[in-house]
């Protein structure tokens, strides 16, 4: 158990091998959502890199990542030690990809606690970021919990999955124990968890030991913990890359909210009051956008006439629209979207049928 001195055994892993596909067709598989300035201030992931840095050093900042965007990542964190880049041969999902991290930091300290977060939130308020970030590691550090964060709810969001909290084990420092886990809701069913003062969004922020963190994936998750041992074994030999590849075609395809979190028993909570947002859709974007009379959200050259509440991203040619509301109109070089506002979780699906069709060269 880890006591003392904590701040010496946190490490950040930051999952930065998504796709963001509902960013397409800005966000591609060689160029994801992570890598660009979609807010408009900075890019994401090194956004995430100074938001984590005033408590956890850079040496101790891990960045997972596939193959296919390896090149990419590092050329765009620089100041991350190309050793703490960890490579997946492909994306399996959260599960395999947090295991990984989970073995590569015990190389360097035995039951070190590992935060484990998106490279594409946005977060406002730091300072109570970093604390609540303490907080979870503190209370992951004296026991084999894993630590989750759950942001109040500013509305009925459908886009998130929901955490019911048990009665607190520590109210003072908004610490709870979790009753369950709830899927991403339909708008009725989410009016009614708002309604009540121990539903929270899942902001998908996991703090845990890394003995513990394999722990739950060895019991929820058998055969990809005997992968992950496998890998273990080969670390740092020269076959390491080829046992990496090997087991990552066995293993099965999971996120660690399905395939750990929501069967554990051993899952605690802290509330997180610091502004947070998930950028995972235009939408969510455009809020930190310049805005024009009309409520249209824009980066570019916007050119408006009797248009409102429309969300226009055409950083390199001008976009003038005329007679038209609630359009996501999303411009790059070799491909325009233009879609209903209320039809931007779809750009997921549209990405989806654009495969079928074969249309890799827009992918």
């Amino acid at each position: 158990m880890i006591t003392s001195g904590i701040n010496d055994y946190i490490y950040a892993v930051i999952m930065a091998g998504g796709s963001g596909t509902r960013f397409w067709p800005m966000s591609r598989k060689s160029r994801p959502k992570q890598l660009l300035n979609i807010t408009g201030d900075e890019i994401l992931l090194t956004k995430t890199i100074e938001l984590i840095t005033p408590i956890i050093p850079i040496d101790r900042i891990e960045i997972i990542t596939t193959l296919l965007q390896a090149d990419a990542v590092k050329n765009t964190v620089s100041q991350i030690p190309e050793e703490n880049i960890i490579i997946e041969p492909f994306g399996k999902n959260t599960a395999p990809a947090i295991g990984l991290s989970a073995l590569t930091i015990e190389r360097d300290i035995k039951d070190a606690v590992m935060v484990v977060m998106p490279a594409d939130h946005y977060i406002e308020d730091k300072k109570r970021f970093h604390q609540t970030i303490m907080a979870g590691a503190s209370q992951a550090s004296q026991g084999d919990f894993i630590v989750t964060i759950g942001i109040p709810p500013r509305g009925p969001e459908t886009g998130y999955g929901y955490i019911e909290a048990d009665v607190g084990t520590d109210k003072k420092n908004g610490i709870y124990a979790v009753k369950s886990f709830h899927e991403k809701p339909d708008i009725n069913t989410a009016r009614r968890f708002i309604k009540q003062d121990n539903f929270f969004w899942n902001s998908g922020i996991f703090i845990a030991k890394t003995s513990t963190m394999l722990k739950e994936i060895e019991e929820y998750l058998p055969d990809n913990y005997k992968g992950l041992m496998k890998i273990k074994a080969s670390l740092g030999a020269d076959e390491e890359s080829d046992v990496i590849n090997n087991v990552y075609k066995e293993m099965e395809s999971i996120s660690i909210d399905y395939g750990v979190i929501e069967k554990s028993s051993h899952v605690l909570m802290v509330e997180g009051n610091f502004g947070w947002n998930d950028v995972g859709s235009w939408p969510s974007a455009a809020q930190y956008w310049p805005k024009d009379s009309n409520k249209n959200s824009f980066i570019g050259d916007l050119i408006s006439l009797d248009s409102s509440q429309c969300i226009v991203y055409s950083p390199k040619k001008p976009v003038a629209v005329l007679g038209v509301k609630d359009l996501v109109i999303v411009e790059d070089e070799d491909a325009l979207l233009v879609c209903k506002k209320e039809n931007s979780q779809d750009v997921k699906k549209l990405v989806e049928t654009l495969k079928s069709m074969g249309r890799d060269e827009i992918l």
